[in-house]
């Protein structure tokens, strides 16, 4: 005979633990903070060296009898977001102890999970919006391609070898793209002191502090684009700073570039506005 079906969706339907689902397990964990939700318990739930110590304890227990058992919910609401709560081992055994669990009403513990959760979803909400203002940062910039290159180029090459580097340059003027208009900014710097310059002088010139600079080249250091020159210290000459940017070395280090560095265009003949390509995204200038 077919397996009856049974509805965990009707309050009618007998009391039955069921297994918490992935999808909420993983929103009690986000908005868990990695702590325990009982006020002033930081007992971490996953430690850096490995284990597991959160336990999902139900607020209106799971089965008839149990703590603060409700007859007028459904199996699926016992299951639900809003009836679980991560808390430690202690703290589960705490509010669930036959002896002690009259102290610790649904109430009170709907507070505690509320209270718990609302700081780490308030900080889950503030990186959101600083995602959003860097999407906004990058897919607001406007690129404008080159078209000639004749500015740069001149007669120097033929249609063949021009329209490879159009489309070449095209391609790095989009991947500049993908950086903030900070992290421009300092390239720009960079490349305009002969793609070399010291940290804190970078700070001083684009008026930020070391901290910022630091972000900024390792989200430049990810799109192959800058980096912290790695030369010993002791290797360096005395006039050169201990911590200095340096672009990278595009033909190695980033396949966007398929040759010379696009920084070296000075070396090519006419003067470049670095800051009309590197930060207004503007190739056309090069044409």
């Amino acid at each position: 005979m077919p397996k009856e079906v049974v509805d965990h969706d009707d309050p009618t339907t007998p009391a039955e633990r069921l297994e918490v689902k992935d999808s909420v397990q993983r929103k009690l964990f986000m908005l868990s903070g990695n702590e325990c939700a009982w006020p002033d318990c930081r007992q971490v739930l996953v430690p850096e060296e490995g284990g597991w110590f959160g336990q999902i304890a139900h607020i209106r227990a799971a089965e008839r009898n149990g703590p603060r058992f409700d007859k007028a919910m459904t199996n699926n609401q016992r299951r639900g977001f809003d009836n679980l709560v991560l808390l430690c081992g202690k703290h589960h055994r705490l509010i669930d102890d036959p002896e002690r669990q009259h102290q610790y009403s649904r109430e009170d513990l709907e507070k505690i999970k509320i209270r718990h959760e609302t700081r780490f979803a308030r900080a889950l909400d503030d990186l959101s919006r600083d995602e959003e203002q860097y999407l906004d940062g990058t897919t607001a910039n406007t690129v404008v391609h080159c078209s000639t290159l004749l500015g740069l180029y001149g007669d120097f090459l033929d249609e063949e070898q021009r329209l490879g580097e159009i489309e070449r340059f095209n391609r790095i003027a989009d991947h500049l793209a993908t950086a903030t208009l900070a992290a421009r900014q300092l390239l720009c710097s960079v490349v305009k002191a002969n793609s070399r310059i010291g940290v804190a002088e970078a700070a001083r010139r684009n008026g930020g502090t070391k901290r910022q600079v630091y972000d900024l080249v390792d989200e430049l250091r990810r799109l192959h684009l800058a980096e912290i020159d790695p030369t010993p210290w002791d290797e360096l000459g005395p006039d050169d700073a201990r911590e200095r940017i340096q672009t990278t070395d595009g033909a190695r280090n980033n396949p966007v570039f398929e040759g010379i560095p696009f920084w070296n265009m000075h070396e090519m003949g006419a003067p470049v506005d670095y800051d009309a390509v590197i930060v207004q995204l503007d190739f056309s200038v090069l044409d």
